[in-house]
Protein backbone atom coordinates (compact mmCIF):
# COMPACT_ATOMS: atom_id res chain seq x y z
CA UNK A 1 0.00 0.00 0.00
CA UNK A 2 1.34 3.24 -0.83
CA UNK A 3 0.94 5.99 1.33
CA UNK A 4 0.21 9.68 0.20
CA UNK A 5 0.07 11.99 2.84
CA UNK A 6 -0.75 15.78 2.85
CA UNK A 7 -1.34 18.61 5.30
CA UNK A 8 -3.65 21.39 4.94
CA UNK A 9 -1.39 24.53 4.18
CA UNK A 10 -2.11 27.48 3.24
CA UNK A 11 -1.01 28.78 0.29
CA UNK A 12 -3.16 32.52 0.17
CA UNK A 13 -6.02 30.86 -1.35
CA UNK A 14 -7.39 28.59 1.15
CA UNK A 15 -6.42 24.59 2.17
CA UNK A 16 -6.72 21.91 -0.02
CA UNK A 17 -7.23 22.75 -3.29
CA UNK A 18 -9.71 20.02 -3.83
CA UNK A 19 -11.58 20.60 -0.32
CA UNK A 20 -14.30 17.59 -1.21
CA UNK A 21 -11.20 14.86 -1.39
CA UNK A 22 -10.51 12.92 1.91
CA UNK A 23 -6.97 13.53 1.89
CA UNK A 24 -6.12 9.95 4.48
CA UNK A 25 -5.12 11.85 8.26
CA UNK A 26 -1.85 12.47 9.54
CA UNK A 27 1.36 10.30 10.34
CA UNK A 28 -0.32 9.10 13.04
CA UNK A 29 -2.85 7.96 10.92
CA UNK A 30 0.11 5.92 9.19
CA UNK A 31 1.09 4.18 12.14
CA UNK A 32 -1.90 3.22 13.19
CA UNK A 33 -2.84 1.36 10.54
CA UNK A 34 0.75 0.03 10.39
CA UNK A 35 0.56 -1.44 13.44
CA UNK A 36 -2.68 -2.53 12.85
CA UNK A 37 -1.44 -4.39 9.54
CA UNK A 38 1.71 -5.91 10.15
CA UNK A 39 1.54 -8.22 7.20
CA UNK A 40 1.12 -5.42 4.96
CA UNK A 41 3.87 -3.52 3.57
CA UNK A 42 3.27 0.38 3.56
CA UNK A 43 5.47 2.62 1.62
CA UNK A 44 5.54 5.85 2.54
CA UNK A 45 5.49 8.93 -0.35
CA UNK A 46 4.55 12.56 -0.44
CA UNK A 47 5.44 15.86 1.15
CA UNK A 48 3.37 15.42 4.40
CA UNK A 49 5.18 11.90 4.82
CA UNK A 50 8.68 12.99 3.87
CA UNK A 51 8.56 16.35 5.72
CA UNK A 52 8.59 14.34 8.95
CA UNK A 53 12.09 12.91 8.00
CA UNK A 54 13.85 15.22 10.83
CA UNK A 55 12.09 16.20 14.27
CA UNK A 56 11.45 20.16 13.52
CA UNK A 57 7.84 21.52 13.44
CA UNK A 58 7.74 22.49 10.15
CA UNK A 59 5.84 19.49 8.78
CA UNK A 60 2.12 20.50 8.99
CA UNK A 61 3.81 24.76 7.86
CA UNK A 62 5.61 24.36 5.03
CA UNK A 63 4.75 22.00 1.87
CA UNK A 64 8.48 21.03 1.23
CA UNK A 65 10.45 21.90 4.33
CA UNK A 66 14.46 22.91 4.36
CA UNK A 67 17.30 23.44 6.44
CA UNK A 68 18.77 20.79 8.58
CA UNK A 69 17.24 17.30 9.54
CA UNK A 70 16.77 17.77 13.15
CA UNK A 71 17.02 14.55 15.56
CA UNK A 72 13.51 13.01 16.59
CA UNK A 73 12.07 12.75 12.56
CA UNK A 74 8.96 10.43 12.78
CA UNK A 75 9.87 8.52 9.71
CA UNK A 76 12.96 7.71 10.42
CA UNK A 77 11.94 6.21 14.17
CA UNK A 78 8.80 4.53 12.60
CA UNK A 79 11.79 3.03 9.71
CA UNK A 80 13.23 1.60 13.05
CA UNK A 81 10.50 0.09 14.31
CA UNK A 82 8.17 -1.14 11.78
CA UNK A 83 9.59 -3.65 9.17
CA UNK A 84 6.74 -3.03 7.04
CA UNK A 85 7.47 0.64 6.48
CA UNK A 86 9.43 1.36 3.39
CA UNK A 87 9.74 4.41 1.45
CA UNK A 88 9.30 5.26 -1.93
CA UNK A 89 11.68 7.64 -3.62
CA UNK A 90 9.89 8.83 -6.94
CA UNK A 91 8.12 12.16 -5.80
CA UNK A 92 10.05 15.04 -5.54
CA UNK A 93 8.85 15.40 -2.34
CA UNK A 94 11.28 12.21 -1.64
CA UNK A 95 14.26 14.06 -2.82
CA UNK A 96 13.72 17.54 -1.38
CA UNK A 97 13.29 16.05 2.36
CA UNK A 98 16.66 13.64 1.13
CA UNK A 99 18.53 16.98 -0.12
CA UNK A 100 17.65 19.36 2.27
CA UNK A 101 20.33 18.11 4.26
CA UNK A 102 22.78 15.75 1.96
CA UNK A 103 24.45 14.31 4.69
CA UNK A 104 21.90 13.38 6.69
CA UNK A 105 20.16 12.09 3.54
CA UNK A 106 22.98 9.50 2.88
CA UNK A 107 22.93 8.21 6.08
CA UNK A 108 19.40 7.88 5.86
CA UNK A 109 19.39 5.97 2.46
CA UNK A 110 22.66 3.68 3.98
CA UNK A 111 20.32 2.66 7.15
CA UNK A 112 16.82 1.93 5.83
CA UNK A 113 18.84 0.68 2.34
CA UNK A 114 16.84 -2.70 2.56
CA UNK A 115 13.44 -0.82 2.69
CA UNK A 116 14.03 2.16 -0.03
CA UNK A 117 12.29 1.40 -3.23
CA UNK A 118 13.72 3.77 -6.22
CA UNK A 119 10.90 5.26 -9.01
CA UNK A 120 10.41 7.90 -10.73
CA UNK A 121 7.11 10.46 -10.99
CA UNK A 122 8.55 12.95 -13.46
CA UNK A 123 11.26 12.83 -16.18
CA UNK A 124 14.82 14.58 -15.55
CA UNK A 125 17.54 12.95 -13.83
CA UNK A 126 17.58 14.97 -10.67
CA UNK A 127 17.23 12.26 -8.37
CA UNK A 128 19.80 10.11 -9.52
CA UNK A 129 22.36 12.45 -10.27
CA UNK A 130 21.66 13.09 -5.92
CA UNK A 131 21.97 9.51 -5.60
CA UNK A 132 24.95 9.27 -7.67
CA UNK A 133 26.49 11.89 -5.54
CA UNK A 134 26.41 10.35 -2.44
CA UNK A 135 28.53 7.90 -3.66
CA UNK A 136 26.62 5.05 -1.44
CA UNK A 137 28.53 1.94 -0.64
CA UNK A 138 27.81 -0.15 -4.25
CA UNK A 139 25.63 -2.56 -2.45
CA UNK A 140 23.02 -0.10 -1.03
CA UNK A 141 22.81 1.84 -4.01
CA UNK A 142 21.78 -1.41 -6.18
CA UNK A 143 19.32 -2.07 -3.30
CA UNK A 144 17.42 1.19 -3.60
CA UNK A 145 17.58 1.53 -7.64
CA UNK A 146 16.56 -2.09 -8.17
CA UNK A 147 17.17 -5.46 -5.74
CA UNK A 148 14.88 -4.17 -3.08
CA UNK A 149 11.61 -3.84 -6.08
CA UNK A 150 12.51 -7.17 -6.99
CA UNK A 151 12.84 -8.82 -3.75
CA UNK A 152 9.37 -6.74 -2.71
CA UNK A 153 7.33 -8.18 -5.91
CA UNK A 154 8.90 -11.48 -5.38
CA UNK A 155 7.75 -12.04 -1.60
CA UNK A 156 4.18 -10.99 -2.88
CA UNK A 157 4.21 -13.07 -5.84
CA UNK A 158 5.71 -15.84 -4.06
CA UNK A 159 8.71 -16.42 -6.39
CA UNK A 160 12.03 -17.53 -4.83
Amino acid sequence: ITIHLDYPIDHGHGNYPRPNWWYGGNIESLERAIVACPQTVFIGHAPGFWAHISGDDKFDKEVYPDGPVLPGGKVPEMMRKYPNLWVDLSAGSALKALSRDAEHGGKFLVEFQDKVLFGRDYFDTRLMDFLTSLELPEEAFAKITHLNAQRLLSDYLGEA
